[in-house]
């Protein structure tokens, strides 16, 4: 689930928000928020036809991100898309299911870019604290930096800053990366949220925005009642209604 707000400071108060579709499916079963500057990329449609339907939410959604981008910084932008083409079946493998790019203003009118993937992963049966914990150790090139007891449940925190290869005609650069490991109620799955960016000098924001969507994240449906209440129920739930009445 996506919950898009127009302040970035009060998003967490959830006063204005935007529901995804995916947010109104009973087998839901973790939602999450984006605070603004973040556009939704659909990666998993990128490799389909501009004039279908799948291909159609990719360019509303690349359309979305380059009114955020200043012009003379979107060939930088559609270089990060391309190369998020290339890294889908990848993320695919990693169990990414929602994959964002954010753009943001710096105090001196520089454009600040990250990225914020959400992944879910099948683990075996671990008491909670216990996976966050064990996930997060398990890194390798990451500081653990917390353990906390968020609204969701236990979650362990890393960083890093690694170095990345050096292009041709440039000079390496470094890139921050915040982690929040979050395991299921259940002990059998883990959300691992990751933010990067480039933007090393700005990482104190950047790990305030990262802890903000953490602890936005729920295991159990946070929508008003009104909205639980459009739910569409289960064709399993309407089978069993059909029958017993």
């Amino acid at each position: 689930m996506e919950l898009l707000t127009d302040d970035v400071d009060e998003y967490k108060h959830m006063d204005e928000y935007a529901i995804d579709e995916s947010a109104m499916q009973r087998d839901c079963d973790m939602w999450f928020a984006m605070p603004p500057g973040y556009v939704e990329i659909p990666f998993r449609d990128l490799f389909s036809d501009p004039d279908s339907p799948e291909g159609a939410r990719v360019v509303e959604a690349i359309n979305s991100l380059l009114e955020l981008v200043p012009e003379e910084k979107r060939d930088d932008f559609l270089a990060q898309l391309a190369e998020a083409r290339g890294l889908t079946l990848e993320m695919q493998r990693e169990g990414v299911v929602h994959f964002s790019i954010g753009a943001h203003q710096a105090d001196d009118g520089s454009m600040l870019e990250s990225v914020v993937t959400l992944a879910r992963r099948e683990i075996p049966w671990t008491p909670p604290k216990l996976a966050a914990v064990q996930a997060a150790t398990a890194r390798k090139n990451a500081l653990p930096v917390a353990v906390a007891d968020l609204p969701c449940g236990p979650g362990a925190f890393t960083e890093a800053l690694l170095e990345l290869p050096a292009e041709a005609d440039s000079q390496r650069r470094s890139l921050y990366e915040a982690t929040a490991y979050l395991p299921f109620p259940d002990g059998r799955n883990l959300a691992i949220l990751t933010l990067t960016t480039t933007a090393v000098n700005a990482r104190e924001h950047y790990r305030d925005i990262h802890r903000g969507m953490a602890e936005m994240v729920s295991f159990d449906n946070p929508l008003p009642e009104e909205f639980k209440a459009q739910i569409p129920e289960s064709k399993v739930e309407a089978s069993t209604r059909a029958v017993f009445g």
